[in-house]
């Protein structure tokens, strides 16, 4: 009975953290020096070296489960003076946390956001399954939903020892740079992660901790310069950064990790520019003749702002392509919706701006009944 017991929970733990089933992974290497950097609004990947490579998983789990408690937090699931209880882990080198106390759900998701704190984790887990196999399949689904396939669980990490069996107890996890670098994407285009990620030393537990950013899961480096890890995980490092209206974000693995994304970034910002391509009331297209109408004709103006992140070297394969009626009919009213800018990047439709009328045009008859 209990050795039946224990394989359908081993199963059960490779059906959850076995994230496409990719278990070669798991003898990834550390050591392999690669880099990714993505544009922050756009989401999308710039330059990358050995980003697929497999490595540690570094804090993968940390960042699976910030994105669980963000969604449960915006879905009303959970609030963030929701009260739960601490479920220490031993040799939680992180701040102590008050352990007969309950601690506020912001205030938990506050210290792992700013450090490696295993007990955080491990009690945000609780809070958001609220059973440990229900948290797990949580971070499965955000996984599956962002394809993530080289991407497992390391059987350490705080919650997920509890259910290693067997074979499971030696399985160490793996990512890549790249998934790393998708899920911290997603997690850092919250503003209120945001905010808490460039905080420091903020007070928790009614005041009796104060949480430092001694290893922030995503490094806030305002000027573009990032601080050396202090965790053992400082072969794997995240960091954003913006720069004249550049934001970016990269990753860093190997060896030289602090090196490698301080020149990730400080590369980036070099090559690379935010353009501002359409305004706000900017006159696009053709003029528009208006049948019946006081006035003649029109251009046609953007109704939403639009910029890009382009190489400074080039205009980054741009294309745009109008669809506006040539002729309409009177009356027209401010703000009437006519057409789109419809922009590509290398033949992929990256945004499709909304034109519209910039004044109101009567018909012309209206204007002789007003002169009569």
């Amino acid at each position: 009975m209990r050795r039946g017991r224990a394989a359908l929970l081993g199963a059960a733990f490779y059906r959850v953290c076995a994230f496409a089933g990719v278990c070669a992974f798991a003898s990834s290497n550390p050591a392999i020096a690669g880099h990714v950097l993505f544009d922050v609004p756009e989401r999308q990947v710039l330059e990358a070296s050995d980003a697929d490579a497999a490595v540690e998983p570094g804090r993968i789990a940390d960042l699976l489960l910030i994105e669980v408690v963000r969604e449960q937090l915006a879905d009303g699931a959970l609030a963030p003076a929701t009260r739960v209880p601490v479920l220490a882990v031993a040799g939680d080198r992180g701040p102590r946390l008050p352990s007969h106390d309950p601690i506020e759900v912001g205030e938990l998701l506050q210290l792992l956001l700013l450090c490696d704190s295993p007990t955080a984790a491990k009690t945000l887990a609780w809070a958001v399954g609220p059973s440990i196999g229900r948290a797990l399949s949580r971070m499965h689904d955000v996984a599956g939903r962002l394809g993530l396939r080289h991407t497992t669980i390391s059987d350490d990490w705080p919650f997920a020892a509890e259910l290693a069996t067997g074979a499971a107890s030696h399985h160490r996890g793996a990512t890549t740079a790249r998934e790393l670098g998708t899920v911290a994407l997603l997690v850092a285009s919250d503003p209120d992660v945001q905010r808490r990620l460039a905080l420091d030393g903020v007070p928790i537990a009614d005041g009796s901790v104060i949480v430092r950013a001694s290893d922030p899961v995503i490094a806030i480096a305002p000027d573009g310069r990032t601080r050396p890890a202090a965790s053992s995980a400082a072969a794997i490092r995240i960091a954003m950064a913006e720069r004249d209206g550049l934001s970016l974000l990269a990753v860093a693995t190997g060896a030289n990790a602090d090196a490698e994304l301080a020149a990730t970034l400080e590369g980036g910002f070099r090559r690379y520019q935010r353009v501002e391509v359409v305004r706000v009331g900017q006159a696009i297209g053709p003029s528009i003749r208006v049948r019946g109408g006081i006035i003649p004709s029109f251009n046609a103006v953007a109704a939403e702002p639009w910029s890009a992140t382009t190489r400074k070297s080039s205009a980054g394969g741009l294309a745009v392509r109008l669809q506006l009626p040539s002729e309409i009919e009177a009356p027209v009213e401010v703000h009437q919706a006519l057409g789109e800018l419809v922009i590509e990047r290398d033949g992929r439709l990256v945004a499709v701006i909304p034109l519209v009328a910039p004044q109101t045009i009567a018909p012309s008859g209206w204007l002789d009944s007003a002169r009569r």
